[in-house]
């Protein structure tokens, strides 16, 4: 399966008055690595668009904390499809500082959707197609 590793600068927005990371700036470097890792491999939100994609909401998310970020820090985020369902797909995120530790792992189940007029929500899941997940296997 293909990894997205991307290095993150703690800065002052995203920290509390204690100076450690506030736990909601997890949950968008989440949101955006997901993003990162889908456009990595060819498929922009335009891109899913196009193939009549209109998302990829949330279903579920976690998280579980090992070891504080603080201001300035460094970390290593490593993001990647682990689970591919029918209709849903797990991403996982794992947060390392540079010295090894683990600063926390991360997960966000999301389904697969396409815009559905006559349902109530406007949108329905969709099997995912076999050659999305190809796209992500080594």
């Amino acid at each position: 399966m293909k990894h997205l590793v991307q290095t993150l600068t703690v800065e002052w927005a995203h920290c509390d008055a204690a100076g450690i990371v506030f736990y909601p700036h997890f949950y968008t470097w989440f949101d955006q690595a997901t993003e990162r890792l889908f456009t990595a491999n060819g498929l922009t939100y335009t891109e899913l668009r196009k193939r009549g994609i209109l998302g990829m909401p949330l279903l579920k998310t976690g998280a579980c904390y090992e070891n504080p970020c603080h201001l300035d820090e460094r970390l290593t985020m490593d993001t990647w499809v682990d689970e591919w369902q029918q209709k849903t797909l797990l991403v996982k995120h794992r947060l390392t500082h540079t010295d090894g530790r683990s600063a926390l792992e991360g997960f966000e189940l999301r389904a697969w959707v396409v815009g559905a007029p006559d349902s109530p929500r406007g949108m329905r899941a969709e099997p995912i197609a076999p050659d999305i997940v190809a796209l992500f296997e080594d």
